[in-house]
C-alpha cells in the first residue's frame, strides 16, 4: 500500500490533490483486484463499460474511459483473449463492431464490484453518510461542468490567450 503522501497532499492545488487521491486510491487496491479478478483497475473500468453498454464501440470507449487510442485497444485486446468480452460486426456496416460482455466478463465484473463495495466501505469510513453524499454529488457537478460547451469555450478563452516570453526576464 502506497504510504507517507498525505504529508504533501494539503499544499497542493484542488486539482493535484484530486489526482493524487485518484492515484493513490487506485494503486491500494490494485494488487487485490489482479489477485482476485485476474484483470487490472483500468481493464476494469473498460469492461464495466462494456457491461453497461452492450454493443459499444471501441471509439465510445475511449471517450467514456478517458483513454488513449493505444491504451484502449491493448486493454480490449487483453479482454477479448481471455474471453471476457466479444465483439460482434455491426450487421448495418460489417467493417464496424461493436463489443459485448460474455458470462466470464460478467463473472470477472461481478468479483471487481464486490471487491468496490469493500474498497469504497473503507474510503469513506471516516466520513457521514451527508458527507460521502456531498462529495458525490460535488463530483457529479464538476463532471457535468467539464463535459460542458460552456466550459470548453471558457477554457479555450482563458488559456487561448496565455503568451510567454521566449527569453527569462531580466532583473
Amino acid at each position: 500500500m502506497v504510504r507517507n503522501w498525505s504529508a504533501t497532499f494539503r499544499k497542493g492545488n484542488p486539482i493535484y490533490q484530486l489526482n493524487i487521491l485518484a492515484s493513490v486510491t487506485v494503486d491500494s487496491v490494485e494488487d487485490r483486484f489482479v489477485e482476485h479478478v485476474g484483470l487490472d483497475v483500468r481493464t476494469v473500468r473498460v469492461l464495466r463499460l462494456i457491461g453497461d453498454n452492450p454493443g459499444i464501440t471501441f471509439a465510445d470507449i475511449t471517450v467514456m474511459g478517458a483513454l488513449e487510442r493505444s491504451l484502449a485497444s491493448r486493454l480490449i485486446q487483453n479482454l477479448v483473449r481471455g474471453g471476457q468480452i466479444e465483439r460482434r460486426n455491426f450487421k448495418s456496416d460489417a467493417r464496424r463492431f461493436g463489443l459485448y460482455i460474455t458470462e466470464a466478463g460478467q463473472e470477472a465484473r461481478s468479483r471487481a464490484d464486490a471487491l468496490t463495495d469493500i474498497g469504497l466501505k473503507l474510503l469513506f469510513a471516516k466520513l457521514d453518510a451527508e458527507e460521502v453524499s456531498a462529495f458525490v454529488a460535488t463530483m457529479g457537478k464538476l463532471a457535468d461542468w467539464i463535459d460542458s460547451d460552456e466550459f470548453e469555450q471558457r477554457f479555450d478563452d482563458a488559456f487561448g490567450s496565455v503568451r510567454f516570453d521566449d527569453h527569462p526576464r531580466e532583473a
